[in-house]
């Protein structure tokens, strides 16, 4: 049994780790802020579809019972009748079809915005997946670093005993040790504070990440992303909602015909007359409405919908200027970053030697704790800064394929 557990224990662990596309096609399948964005794109297609069953005619029916007292010769005692009628708009100054059009562009914002935030989650997933791989890099660094410590706390430890040291320079050691452990342990908070994050981004329990990169930008072509669209297709829906406005103002032609049964009890009678209540009538109704004054309640309610369509139409244009700004910017990063990584990348070889000549120098006792401390914390964060560089890096190509309009999911490694 114990050797089961044993050969199981990989592929546990292994479960446990994902990937960048994992978490993101997770997110999108569970994140229930995304089924809410589902859920609007179902109803404005349910919209539209509403839209395109009102050119259809209407058909109604109803039934009734009436009772009179006292009877008269028109008057039965009781009534009961059954009626049909069938309805249909023969012109209606084209406010169905402006409605109809105000839905599809209403629909096709919905799904821009659905778009938008899939990418949005997607951009803080690979935000947070490298916030975890910053602070794992910087843990390693911080792990190193006590291990070298605890070496030489070790050796300063035999020399006291052969009266090759003093305790201060252990003290100082150990102090540095201690101060090393407190880092660790905030380090490993900090870890578990981006995997719950992750976790939460995702729907997925984070305990492992597999290694993902960002695919080097090159000849990326600029296109609007979904925040212009959306304002776009919500102009358009304005637009389309004005001219529904403004039909109002033409001719309303209908059609109905309406057919109704009737039976009839307790009747008084007269001899010699008969027919006087129907037993059956059918009305034919052509009927065309006009409206001839509202003092501009319409045509107010029309300019109304059209300044709404011009302030989305100025916001789409900031919108647009925006990104262009964002993508700009998050060019001049990717520069910045690949600068800084050969920087950093330069500024660890440098450290990593002087720290090894440094402790040599120690060892040997050329050189004081202080000294040696210095070399060892300068290591320590070069090593850390060179990883934190390399990942910051990684969002920052991220962020630059957000702003050129693409979905930054699509360019994992």
């Amino acid at each position: 049994m114990k050797m089961l557990l044993l050969l199981l224990f990989p592929f546990v662990l292994f479960a446990q780790t994902y990937g960048l596309r994992t978490l993101i096609r997770e997110a999108e399948k569970e994140n229930p802020m995304i089924r809410s964005k589902m859920m609007d794109v179902n109803a404005k297609a349910e919209e539209i579809n509403a839209a395109k069953s009102d050119f259809w005619p209407t058909v109604d029916i109803s039934a009734g019972s009436v009772k009179s007292n006292p009877v008269t010769l028109v008057d039965p005692g009781v009534t009961t009748s059954a009626s049909a009628l069938i309805g249909v708009d023969l012109y209606d100054g084209g406010r169905r079809k402006a409605v109809l059009d105000a839905k599809r562009f209403e629909h096709t914002a919905s799904l821009f915005e659905k778009r938008a935030f899939e990418k949005s989650v997607a951009l803080n997933i690979i935000n947070s997946y490298y916030a975890v791989k910053k602070y794992k890099a910087t843990l390693f660094a911080l792990q190193k670093r006590s291990h070298e410590l605890q070496t030489q706390i070790d050796r300063i430890r035999r020399f006291i005993v052969a009266g090759l040291s003093t305790e201060e320079e252990l003290d100082r050691l150990s102090a540095a040790y201690d101060n090393n452990a407190y880092s660790i342990e905030n380090t490993k908070l900090a870890i578990v504070e981006a995997e719950e994050r992750l976790s939460l981004q995702s729907g997925l329990r984070v305990r492992g990440l597999k290694e993902n990169h960002i695919r080097e930008p090159r000849h990326v072509r600029y296109e609007a992303y979904e925040k212009s669209k959306i304002l776009h297709a919500h102009a358009q829906a304005m637009k389309e909602n004005a001219k529904a406005a403004g039909s109002g103002y033409l001719p309303q032609v209908s059609l109905s015909d309406s057919f109704t049964a009737s039976h009839y009890t307790n009747t008084e009678e007269v001899p010699g007359l008969t027919g006087l209540l129907q037993q059956q009538q059918n009305y034919l109704i052509l009927k065309v409405n006009m409206r001839l004054f509202d003092k501009g309640k319409i045509k107010n309610e029309q300019e109304a919908l059209k300044y709404r369509k011009l302030s989305l139409e100025s916001q789409k244009i900031y919108a647009d200027q925006e990104q262009k700004m964002h993508f700009r910017v998050a060019a001049k990063r990717l520069k910045t970053l690949r600068a800084k990584l050969k920087s950093t990348k330069s500024g660890l070889k440098a450290s990593r030697s002087t720290y090894r000549a440094i402790r040599k120098k120690y060892e040997a006792g050329m050189v004081d704790n202080v000294t040696y401390l210095d070399a060892l914390t300068q290591v320590t964060l070069s090593m850390a800064r060179y990883k934190e560089t390399l990942y910051d890096y990684e969002v920052a190509k991220s962020i630059y394929y957000y702003y050129a309009g693409k979905s930054p999911k699509e360019y994992i490694q």
